[in-house]
């Protein structure tokens, strides 16, 4: 079980087995702590000692995030560490053609779930409205193996992106909802909003993944490499952007799952949740991982958070070259 803290000023505790969410001196919530898997914690939330003891005895994750979902830190124990796996990772770091050849297959592979999810969409729309967007984002899909420079295929990524998006605000049939380009930071429109959220709580499902095959999150090979970049926690989550979140937001909108009502001004020019939506948001986010898809190198059916797993130990496999590419997670 994954727990979501939301309620400002809550303490967590714990009791008989239970792990208790207070307020003002009173039980708001309780959970089995036995089930407990992972915990989210979502703004001004604390925790008695005793709790952030069993977490860490138990080897329990637990995620700090604003109350708008970006990520602040986490409580973990060191016990993923994998030092030769590490020290592979910093060789490959410094392996031009490794890092090139890869960050290819990233972006390849996010472009291509891109190119098929808006292939499967526009069979349900009038003839040749996604077109353009979509010859576009083939043509770059096309010139990416034909660059060999990092700096090429980050401008290709860059290009590709913004014909798909261009293509993603033709998906919103809800004429309640507009969106006219993505805007990460800060979400001035529902549509961003709930894209920067999800993109936010991928993070932390890939990272988790990637402590899971103790994978140095650092050192990447798309992204910039930097003191205080995750880039290979980055360049990891690309493929599954479009798979996981894109989708998810464009079937809550155009089902009427979600209004503009769930949405409010928090600051000028910033749009986020209403309380009672993000904690809709959180459980429909939810139901999603919790769905199955086949997993491309071994066609079983797995919950997405296996997914994530089996695709950072394939990536660690690749680095220690036990396998001999990566090969982006593609729908099957």
């Amino acid at each position: 079980m994954v727990v979501y803290i939301t309620e400002q000023g809550a303490i967590l505790s714990k009791d008989q087995g239970k792990l208790l969410v207070s307020k003002d001196g009173k039980i708001v919530a309780e959970f089995p702590l036995k089930k407990v898997e992972k915990v989210n914690l979502m703004g001004n939330i604390s925790m008695t000692p005793h709790v952030i003891n069993y977490f860490l005895d138990n080897k329990i994750e637990v995620v700090f995030m604003s109350q708008y979902g970006k990520y602040r830190g986490k409580l973990y124990t060191n016990e993923y560490r994998n030092v030769l796996l590490r020290l592979k990772q910093y060789e490959r770091s410094l392996d031009e053609f490794f890092r090139i050849r890869t960050a290819r297959a990233i972006v390849i592979g996010k472009l291509r779930n891109c190119y098929d999810y808006l292939v499967s969409k526009s069979k349900s729309l009038p003839r040749g409205v996604l077109s353009e967007e979509m010859a576009s984002v083939r043509s770059v899909m096309e010139k990416l193996s034909q660059v060999d420079t990092l700096e090429q295929i980050m401008g290709l990524e860059g290009i590709g992106s913004k014909y798909y998006f261009q293509a993603f605000a033709k998906l919103i049939k809800n004429d309640e909802f507009k969106f006219e380009k993505r805007i990460a930071h800060p979400p001035k429109d529902p549509i961003n909003a709930m894209l920067s959220l999800g993109y936010s709580l991928l993070y932390n499902e890939i990272e988790a993944a990637m402590n899971a095959v103790g994978l140095d999150p650092y050192l990447g090979n798309l992204h910039t490499v930097d003191v205080s970049k995750k880039s290979l926690l980055f360049d990891l989550t690309e493929e599954f952007r479009n798979i996981v979140v894109d989708s998810f937001v464009v079937n809550l909108v155009n089902k009427d799952e979600i209004s503009p009502s769930d949405f409010e001004r928090v600051e000028e020019d910033v749009i986020y949740f209403t309380k009672d939506a993000l904690k809709n948001f959180i459980a429909k986010f939810e139901e999603r991982l919790n769905t199955k898809m086949r997993y491309h190198l071994d066609n079983e059916e797995n919950y997405m958070r296996t997914i994530f797993e089996k695709q950072a130990r394939h990536y660690a496999k690749v680095v220690l070259g036990e396998e001999p590419e990566y090969v982006p997670f593609h729908r099957v």
